[in-house]
C-alpha cells in the first residue's frame, strides 16, 4: 500500500509540473529568430515586440554582449538598444541593472541560439524559475502544516493570481529574486545543521547579486540563521550562550557571491567597489554612436562637468513612504485590490497562523514588511511603465503560503471556500491578460498627461490591456507563430483562462471532498 501511495504522490507530482510548464510555454513572450543589434533597435523588437520595456532591454543588451561580443561593456547599437536605462562610465557604455540575470539567462539564450530561437529560449529560460517557486510555496506550506492540495492551490495563487504571471514570461528579476527567498526560507524550516546554514548565507549573497534590495528583503531569513549560530539556556534563573563556532563561521559562504560581484564590477567599471546602480546614465545615443546627455535643447554629447553619480540609496526617500502605501495597495494603475484581491486571503491565513502560535510568523512579517517599506519609500514605487504592483511580488509569494494554511483551517467552511474562488478567478482573469499581452501600462500620472498631450484617453489600468486583446494583439510566442492564424487574440486568452480554472477548480472540488470524507469518518488533518 505504501508503494501505490507514494507512486500516487510521484505522480501528481509529475502532473504538477506539467501542468504549470505547459501553462508557461503557452505564455512566454517571444519571437523567432536570433536578432542582431541593428534588428533589436527596430520597434518589431522593441515597442512591438518582446522587449517593450528598457529593464527587459537592458538585462539582455549584457547577455547578449557577454555571450557574442565576450565583452561587459556594451556596444553603440546595445546601448541605443537600452537607453534610456543604459550607463555611461569611463568612455564605456555599461548596464545599470544587477548583473546575475544576465549571467542566468546565458544557458538559455545558448540553446535557444542553436534553434533559431535566441530571444525565446532566454525568455523561457528564466520562466523556469516560476516553475520552482511554485514547487517551493507548495513544499513550504505543506511543511508547516497545510493540506498538500491546499498547498498546490497556494502555489496556482502565486503564480497565475498575482502579477508574477507577468513577469514570468519574460526577463526580470523579480521571480529569481522570489526563488532565492523561498528556498532559503525552506532550508531554514526543513533543516537545522550546518550545511544548511551555508547554503543560506550562499543564496542571501547571491541574492543581493540579483537584485540590490533583496539585502534587506532577505534579512529577516539571514538574521534567523544567524541566531541558529547559538544556542541560549536558562538552568537555574543562570542564563547561558553556547556558541558554535563552525555554525557562526558558516557566514563566511556569503564570499563566494561576493567576489563574483566585485569581479564583475572591476571588469565593467574599473572598480571593484562600484555598483551598476551609482553609475551616470544617458538619455540616448546619436547616429555617430556618441552618448547623449540631457534633453530638448540643452542635449549634448559632452558629459557634464563635475556631474555627481547618483548614490545607491539616493532612490529611497521616508517623505515617499505615504504616496508609495496607496500607490503599491489601493491605486487603481498598481494596487493590490485591483489587481490581485485574492491575495488578501494570506493575510487571514497569517492572522490565524499567528494565533495557533506557528513560530515563523515574524520571518514571514519581516520579508513582506521590508517588501513594502522598501519600495513605499523608493522614488518610483509604480516600477515605471509596469502591469501591476511588480515590486511586492516577493511579498505575493510569502501570502501565498499562507493562503495554502487559510484553505487547510477552512475545510469545512464551504461558503468561504466558493469565495476564494470567486475572488481567485478575478485574479487569475485579470492578470492572465497581462502574461498574454503587455507589460506596458503607464501610471495614472503619466497617463493623465499622455491625454493631454495626445488629446485622446490613454488607459493606465488593465483595461489597457483588454483593448490589446480587442486589437487582436499578444505578444505569447506560441500564439504569434502557431495559434494567430487558427484563432484571435481573445479566444487564445480564454482558452488559457479557462484551462487554469477548470484545474484549479476540479483540485478545490476533489479537495473539499477528500476531506469532507475525512471528517465523516472521524479522521482530522495534522496541523
Amino acid at each position: 500500500m505504501s508503494h501505490f501511495i507514494n507512486y500516487k504522490k510521484v505522480l501528481g507530482n509529475i502532473l504538477l509540473v506539467l501542468f504549470v510548464a505547459t501553462i508557461l510555454v503557452l505564455s512566454v513572450r517571444g519571437l523567432p529568430g536570433n536578432p542582431t543589434p541593428a534588428q533589436l533597435n527596430t520597434t518589431y523588437w522593441k515597442d512591438n515586440g518582446p522587449f517593450e520595456l528598457s529593464p527587459e532591454r537592458g538585462r539582455f543588451a549584457l547577455l547578449y554582449s557577454l555571450v557574442e561580443n565576450h565583452s561587459f561593456h556594451l556596444t553603440p547599437s546595445l546601448a541605443a538598444f537600452t537607453s534610456p536605462d543604459v550607463g555611461y562610465w569611463q568612455n564605456n557604455y555599461v548596464s545599470i541593472f544587477a548583473p546575475s540575470i544576465s549571467f542566468l539567462a546565458i544557458p538559455g539564450y545558448i540553446i535557444g541560439k542553436h534553434f533559431g530561437l535566441s530571444q525565446f529560449g532566454s525568455f523561457l529560460w528564466m520562466s523556469i524559475f516560476a516553475l520552482l517557486n511554485v514547487l517551493l510555496i507548495r513544499l513550504i506550506a505543506i511543511r508547516l502544516g497545510a493540506h498538500p492540495i491546499a498547498a498546490t492551490i497556494a502555489g496556482f495563487t502565486f503564480l497565475f493570481g498575482t502579477p508574477a504571471f507577468a513577469y514570468a514570461v519574460t526577463i526580470y528579476e523579480h521571480h529569481p529574486s522570489t526563488f532565492l527567498m523561498l528556498l532559503s526560507f525552506y532550508l531554514l524550516i526543513r533543516y537545522n545543521n550546518i550545511f544548511s546554514l551555508i547554503a543560506i548565507w550562499l543564496l542571501y549573497a547571491f541574492a543581493f547579486t540579483v537584485d540590490y534590495p533583496n539585502l534587506f528583503m532577505m534579512f529577516p531569513i539571514a538574521l534567523a540563521a544567524f541566531f541558529r549560530s547559538g544556542v541560549v539556556e536558562n538552568i537555574h534563573r543562570k542564563v547561558t550562550i553556547k556558541i558554535s563556532i563552525p555554525r557562526l563561521l558558516a557566514v563566511l559562504a556569503v564570499i563566494l557571491p561576493l567576489v563574483f560581484l566585485l569581479w564583475y564590477n572591476n571588469m565593467s567599471y574599473g572598480s571593484p567597489l562600484k555598483l551598476s546602480g551609482s553609475v551616470p546614465t544617458i538619455n540616448g545615443v546619436n547616429s555617430k554612436g556618441l552618448p547623449i546627455f540631457g534633453s530638448g535643447p540643452t542635449s549634448s554629447t559632452k558629459q557634464p562637468v563635475n556631474m555627481p553619480p547618483p548614490s545607491a540609496l539616493s532612490f529611497f526617500e521616508p517623505r515617499n513612504m505615504i504616496n508609495g502605501f496607496y500607490i503599491l495597495l489601493f491605486s487603481p494603475d498598481r494596487g493590490v485590490i485591483m489587481y490581485t484581491p485574492v491575495i488578501l486571503f494570506g493575510i487571514a491565513g497569517m492572522f490565524i497562523a499567528g494565533r495557533k502560535k506557528q513560530k515563523y510568523i515574524p520571518i514571514a512579517l519581516g520579508v513582506i514588511g521590508f517588501d513594502l517599506l522598501l519600495y513605499s519609500m523608493w522614488g518610483d514605487p509604480y516600477g515605471g511603465w509596469a502591469f501591476g504592483g511588480r515590486y511586492l511580488i516577493p511579498a505575493y509569494a510569502v501570502l501565498s503560503i499562507y493562503i495554502g494554511l487559510l484553505l487547510t483551517y477552512l475545510s469545512k467552511r464551504r461558503f468561504l471556500i466558493l469565495l476564494f474562488f470567486i475572488v481567485f478567478s478575478y485574479s487569475v482573469m485579470v492578470n492572465s491578460l497581462g502574461a498574454l499581452t503587455s507589460n506596458s501600462n503607464p501610471p495614472q500620472i503619466q497617463a493623465a498627461s499622455l491625454s493631454q498631450i495626445t488629446h485622446s484617453q490613454v488607459s493606465y489600468t488593465y483595461m489597457r490591456n483588454v483593448n490589446d486583446l480587442n486589437s487582436n494583439i499578444s505578444k505569447s510566442f506560441m500564439f504569434q507563430v502557431y495559434a494567430s492564424d487558427y484563432i484571435s487574440a481573445w479566444q487564445y486568452y480564454s482558452y488559457l483562462t479557462l484551462f487554469i480554472l477548470s484545474i484549479s477548480a476540479f483540485l478545490i472540488i476533489y479537495y473539499l471532498i477528500s476531506t469532507n470524507e475525512k471528517n465523516k469518518k472521524g479522521e482530522t488533518y495534522a496541523l
